[in-house]
């Protein structure tokens, strides 16, 4: 088990087949009841954590993908986050059910704003070598915004495709349409920033709208660095050729 003291996020992507839908849909009710007696009872090993649901596509859709599903869980340090992915009785429940499992370890290098009115994610010093970027983008929008924003950001998943240096993406929420998050995986800081912040994008001029108009409740930018991936998302993992030069040596695979 690794004696790295920094904070670790886990991201695992859920994909459930057709005749699981309804057990996974119990998931996100069920779910955030055991990790909360999990947070108290594990001497504060976890320290947030949140079920998520999916949009269609690539997640950029007001339709809702009730076969994927994602877990986020913040851990104080990698081999919590290893432990908890490989044996805990809640990930092997989730084997169970699912048909593929796509996890993330990742460290957080940035973090800006509030989810759930808490700031959950504590920055480190990145590890030297690895330029993968991975970002996390959350908003809870005001109800009377929510439409506005959606005719908006119904182009950005056929803009997304033909993003350069997008190694994996998926939009994701708390509750359809009014919280939601947005999970992406760069090859580097430059091709992010190409896709996110070049003028004229659906991306952009979504985002850049609302705020202006003071749309959104609560926001939060988050910036990670990825050291490990386990699973397949669609048979195969779309980070790790990238990411094997790069990784640490203790992989949760």
């Amino acid at each position: 088990m690794s004696s790295d003291p920094r904070q670790t996020v886990l991201i695992s992507f859920l994909q459930y087949p057709p005749g699981q839908v309804r057990w996974a849909m119990k998931q996100m009710g069920i779910v955030p009841r055991k990790l909360k007696h999990h947070a108290l009872t594990r001497k504060g090993n976890l320290t947030f954590y949140k079920m998520l649901g999916t949009g269609g596509g690539y997640g950029y859709s007001h339709k809702p993908d009730f076969h994927t599903y994602a877990l986020l869980t913040v851990w104080k340090n990698p081999g919590d986050a290893r432990e908890f992915e490989k044996s805990s009785d809640l990930m092997q429940r989730f084997r169970n059910h699912t048909r593929e499992i796509y996890s993330s370890l990742l460290h957080p290098l940035q973090s800006r704003g509030k989810w759930s009115n808490r700031e959950p994610f504590q920055p480190a010093t990145p590890i030297s070598g690895n330029p993968l970027l991975v970002v996390l983008t959350r908003a809870t929008l005001k109800m009377r915004y929510y439409i506005p924003f959606w005719k908006r950001v119904g182009g950005v998943s056929k803009s997304l495709e033909e993003a350069s240096g997008l190694l994996f993406t998926k939009g994701v929420g708390e509750w359809p349409w009014i919280m939601q998050a947005t999970f992406s995986v760069w090859q580097s800081a430059e091709h992010m920033q190409e896709f996110a912040h070049k003028k004229g994008t659906r991306h952009r001029e979504a985002i850049d709208t609302t705020r202006k108009k003071n749309g959104f409740r609560e926001e939060l930018y988050a910036r990670f660095q990825p050291l490990e991936t386990a699973g397949t998302w669609k048979g195969s993992d779309p980070v790790g050729e990238a990411l094997t030069k790069h990784a640490s040596p203790d992989h949760i695979s």
